[in-house]
């Protein structure tokens, strides 16, 4: 046993280097060298930790909006560039960026999938997913953006919770998933699924489960409180609000402050836009890549004051339409799944995406195979982890959607189609033509529906191929 951990452990060091390697010298090369819009505020919250001369450190945070941990994290990064003439802060957030790239593909994931399952990854899947995962994301890693470090988390903290059972690993798992959520405040929603998950492992471990789900929430809460406890005491003394989660609310934005709710106003908007990008492209004019949705903001027209005010009211009205709210919902999840870029800022919109388009088709079609042939073999912890996967993304559908906002679920698919393949490939060597036409046809329905929504691009259509 000892021998075989060791060997996979090792294999899992040479994965962790060469992703990085890969990452690492793409981001290194790249022609992106600024931290800007969310990435530059980021930054600037962690500048204000540094140099600011406030004391307690904590009271220095001051921003409502976001949470203090992933600034808290890159203080040492400002530090260190500040005190050498030798290491910029660029290069270090890209040798970071790598490093996580390394960790999240090259180890978690896999890792992940391997002790749920039961299934060695083998090295083939495993290069593939590493591959996929480069073509697809791979200059997220020059920002400092929160997305993948919370997936990461995430992923880590559902290893953990599927080990076996021990106070120190709930305790880990609990500190990872509060983290999570303290950097996408959106990942709470996990948070019913990951306790159901724990539990479900205690109690299968142990004839005493009482004692064992104690422990386990015990535990995991002692861990979920470490990283929240920070959060309630900036809320407490800088914004007289007693909450351990993030406020989440930019009180210099009069608006924002207003509608007093980010998610409520990330809804209305999503009626009139169906996806949405970041730009700092020199061939659009504006920083806001907007895909209209004429049918969505028809659609919202029907309310008689063309605007929702509360969850209660969202939910009545969506029930009243409700093919006009699956229609809405179905645009807004493919277009999340649909990366025609590799990047969270674009540096050319109107250029040809299809390649990259096509690589993300057929893999998404590898995924749908898998999920056909394989549905019934499905546990009750697989549905588990499935919706704690799922559900971060789940709830970001209403919204404006940013392909980055459906990670988790395109990261979920990505697994399924690399480390599932083999499994299912025996059941279809004697279906090769029904095969092919069924994956001309998903390519072509999905070209149809990615070519509807670039035309709806707000300054000017977009052509698949410019």
């Amino acid at each position: 046993m000892l021998t075989r951990f060791s060997k996979f452990t090792s294999r899992s060091w040479i994965w962790f280097i060469g992703t990085s390697l890969l990452f690492g010298i793409h981001v290194l090369t790249s022609r992106f060298h600024m931290q800007v819009y969310d990435a530059g505020g980021y930054m600037k919250l962690a500048h204000t930790l540094y140099h600011s001369n406030e004391v307690p450190l904590l009271l220095r945070f001051d921003s409502a909006l976001r949470g203090y941990l992933f600034p808290l994290l890159y203080v040492p990064v400002v530090a260190a560039s500040t005190d050498s003439a030798f290491i910029t802060e660029e290069a270090i957030i890209k040798v970071l960026g790598a490093l996580l790239a390394g960790f999240l593909f090259g180890v978690a994931i896999p890792a992940l999938w391997q002790l749920a399952t039961g299934r060695r990854v083998m090295p083939l899947p495993k290069l593939v997913f590493v591959l996929a995962g480069f073509l697809l994301w791979r200059d997220y890693f020059n920002y400092t953006l929160t997305d993948f470090p919370a997936v990461a988390c995430l992923v880590s903290g559902l290893y953990l919770l599927l080990l076996p059972r021990t106070p120190a690993w709930a305790f880990l798992a609990g500190v990872l998933v509060a983290a999570s959520i303290n950097f996408r405040p959106v990942y709470l929603v996990v948070l019913p699924f990951v306790a159901l998950l724990g539990t479900i492992t205690a109690v299968r471990q142990t004839n005493i489960w009482p004692v064992a789900v104690m422990q386990f929430g015990l535990a995991f809460g002692l861990g979920f409180a470490l990283p929240c406890a920070p959060q309630w005491y900036i809320n407490h003394h800088k914004f007289q609000k007693d909450t351990p989660l993030v406020i989440g609310i930019d009180l210099d934005d009069p608006v924002m402050v207003k509608n007093g709710d980010l998610y409520l106003q990330k809804i209305n908007d999503g009626f009139s836009v169906q996806k949405y990008e970041t730009s700092i492209a020199v061939d659009y004019t504006n920083a806001a890549v907007q895909y209209l949705d004429p049918a969505g903001l028809h659609l919202l027209r029907q309310d008689p004051n063309q605007k929702i005010d509360s969850y209660g009211e969202y939910v009545k009205f969506m029930l009243a339409h409700p093919l006009d709210a699956v229609a809405l919902y179905f645009r807004h999840a493919f277009n999340g799944i649909d990366v025609l870029y590799p990047t969270p800022y674009l540096y050319r919109v109107y250029t040809s995406t299809t390649v990259l388009a096509c690589i993300n088709y057929t893999l998404l079609f590898g995924a749908i195979l898998f999920i056909l042939l394989q549905l019934r073999q499905l546990t009750l912890l697989h549905c588990v982890i499935i919706a704690a996967v799922l559900a971060p993304a789940g709830v970001s559908i209403p919204m404006p959607v940013e392909c980055r906002y459906l990670l988790t679920m395109h990261l979920l698919l990505l697994t399924l189609a690399c480390f599932g393949w083999h499994s299912v490939w025996p059941k279809l060597q004697g279906r090769l033509p029904s095969l092919a036409v069924a994956y001309l046809l998903f390519v072509g329905i999905c070209f149809t529906l990615s070519a509807s929504t670039q035309a709806a691009l707000a300054e000017a259509p977009k052509l698949l191929h410019p």
